[in-house]
């Protein structure tokens, strides 16, 4: 249980990580997107924060993970028999 629950909050942070880029990509490809949203800096420094906060936190739950040693023992994973 404790794997799967680490597992779930990697997959969160990365997945904050990804909508951020996603965020910064449609901007700068996209200029219909910068005519539609006037407040375009607020809202890119708030993807921004949002990136700096999963990159840290993946960064951390890889440091506590290795020196708890959460990852010798076997159990299942989320996506573990769906084939």
């Amino acid at each position: 249980m404790k794997k799967l629950a680490i597992d779930a909050l990697i997959h969160k942070y990365k997945a904050e990580c990804s909508d951020a880029k996603y965020v910064f990509s449609n901007y700068f490809n996209n200029p219909v997107a910068v005519g539609e949203h006037p407040n375009l800096l607020q809202i890119m420094d708030e993807a921004l924060a949002r990136y700096t906060a999963a990159q840290e936190k993946l960064a951390a739950i890889v440091d506590l993970t290795e020196e708890l040693d959460y990852g010798t023992e076997e159990e299942p994973t989320l996506f573990e028999g769906l084939d």
